[in-house]
């Protein structure tokens, strides 16, 4: 049992432990893609940010050249307040994204579109002046062509450069999440095949224990049906030896009483018969017991019918009954109706059970036995008004060595095992029940008609029945 005991906590614990490093696993593994995820969207949402500025920057300084073009063409303040308008905002562009963490050739790249923004910015601000001074188109013109167009073009490359930069950053950017998702996924299914590797090694050092222990469990019941073997074999050949000196006792004794006058030399040897006679009967259980168990129990059939049955078991326990203060009652619709059976054994199911009725029944109570015909046999009940059959004892009140009584009610356990086999071998079945009133033993035996066509008269029918497990 110690053994036992210790194997079911090693399993549990082995199964506890496994469903642990299984939801820390999986905890650990939730919290890391997590924090990947969180980390890749926040860098995601940066680059996009970066571009985005450098999309503005582009936008900007294309707004600027429009509305000094437009400036120069029209000399509308509106458009020279537009033009100062874009420039301020390319600048703080350029400085937002210069306070971001930008790599190295990020910031040459940005330094290069400073400086060329700035020399581009110097030359609008001249032919702007100059447009203020009431220069000529043509003039305007020819130093817008010459001059401002190229720095426009040198800018724009600049601006082109950058944002390639940032793109290519971006594709980077999507093949390291790539990468560290691949990586991921392995570290996943490295960890999915620590666990199943782990679960088999459990799953295989249980099941080498189980095995072990069915193994010791089927030695043991072997052994035990051995043992279980050996003592009714014992016990058989011992009630079977003992009946011919307990018969020589009995003789004796009753030889002794009958040549002895009345006094305390007739009650010894009354008392000596008397004794025998129990152990008798004792020794007969065991015997039929033992047969019963071994599934060789026959009985003899012959024609009886249920008026003498019932008659002779009044005849026994109507004086024991009253002896005790108990009410004796019959009820047998069906006296004159025959069933064939082994008349001596029937009579011993009926004293028995009326016996144990007896035994539980107080005094001022009754004992109640009715007889009614069913579809081919017939139901035998003997109903008491006792204390009943403890629910729990009711399963098992048929098992051989079974009892369960108070002070002064124990017996040999086999009378109600004796009874069942008796029954069974008759073709018929047994059972109890409580009712409201106390404990109901029922039984039923088939028709002499019904017999009669399986059996002749007379025949001896041997109990069919599995030895029971021990």
């Amino acid at each position: 049992m110690a053994e036992g005991i210790s194997f079911e906590s090693k399993a549990r614990a082995g199964y506890l432990a496994l469903l642990l490093v299984l939801a820390v696993a999986m905890a650990l593994s939730i919290q890391r893609l997590s924090s990947v995820s969180n980390r890749q969207l926040a860098e995601l949402r940066a680059k996009e940010a970066e571009i985005n500025l450098v999309q503005q920057l582009r936008w900007q300084a294309e707004l600027m050249d429009s509305e000094a073009r437009g400036y120069m063409l029209s000399s509308d303040p509106e458009l020279l307040a537009d033009f100062n308008l874009a420039k301020l905002q390319l600048a703080e562009s350029a400085r937002t994204l210069l306070a971001r963490e930008l790599s190295q050739q990020g910031r040459e790249l940005l330094g290069e579109v400073e400086r060329a923004a700035h020399a581009f910015q110097r030359m609008q601000a001249e032919l702007i002046e100059l447009r203020q001074r009431s220069a000529g188109i043509r003039l305007l013109r020819q130093r817008f062509e010459s001059d401002l167009l190229p720095l426009h073009r040198a800018l724009d490359g600049a601006l082109g450069r950058l944002v390639e930069h940032k793109e290519r950053s971006l594709e980077l950017f999507y093949e390291q999440a790539m990468a560290e998702r691949a990586a991921f996924r392995l570290h996943l299914y490295a960890l999915l095949a620590l666990i199943t590797l782990t679960a088999l090694i459990l799953a295989w050092y249980l099941g080498s224990r189980l095995s072990k222990a069915y193994r010791e469990e089927r030695k043991a019941l072997t052994a035990a049906r051995t043992a279980v073997a050996a003592r009714d074999e014992m016990m058989g050949i011992v009630a079977h030896d003992l009946r011919n000196p307990l018969g020589l006792i009995s003789l004796k004794a009753a030889l002794l009483r009958s040549g002895l006058p009345e006094g305390d030399a007739h009650r010894h040897a009354e008392s000596i018969e008397h004794v025998a006679r129990q152990m008798g009967q004792l020794i007969n259980s065991m015997l039929d017991a033992t047969t019963i168990e071994a599934g060789s129990f026959a009985v003899n059939l012959s024609p009886c019918t249920v008026g003498d049955l019932v008659r002779e078991t009044a005849s026994m326990f109507e004086p024991l009954c009253a002896s005790k203060g108990v009410r004796f009652e019959q009820h047998a619709g069906c006296n004159g109706q025959s069933v064939s059976v082994d008349r001596e054994r029937v009579l011993q199911v009926l004293s028995n059970l009326i016996g144990n009725a007896l035994k539980f029944t107080p005094s001022g109570g009754s004992i109640a036995l009715r007889v009614q015909p069913q579809a081919g046999a017939f139901c035998f009940t003997i109903a008491d008004t006792g204390p009943g059959v403890p629910a729990q004892s009711l399963p098992h009140i048929f098992e051989r060595f079974w009892n369960e009584g108070g002070p002064g009610k124990r017996g040999t356990g086999l009378g109600l095992f004796i009874a069942r086999g008796i029954i069974q071998a008759h073709g018929g079945r047994i059972w109890a029940e409580n009712t409201a009133e106390g404990a109901c033993f029922s039984f039923t035996l088939p028709a002499a008609a019904e017999l009669a066509a399986s059996a002749p008269e007379g025949a001896a029918t041997e109990l069919a029945m599995p030895s029971a497990q021990h």
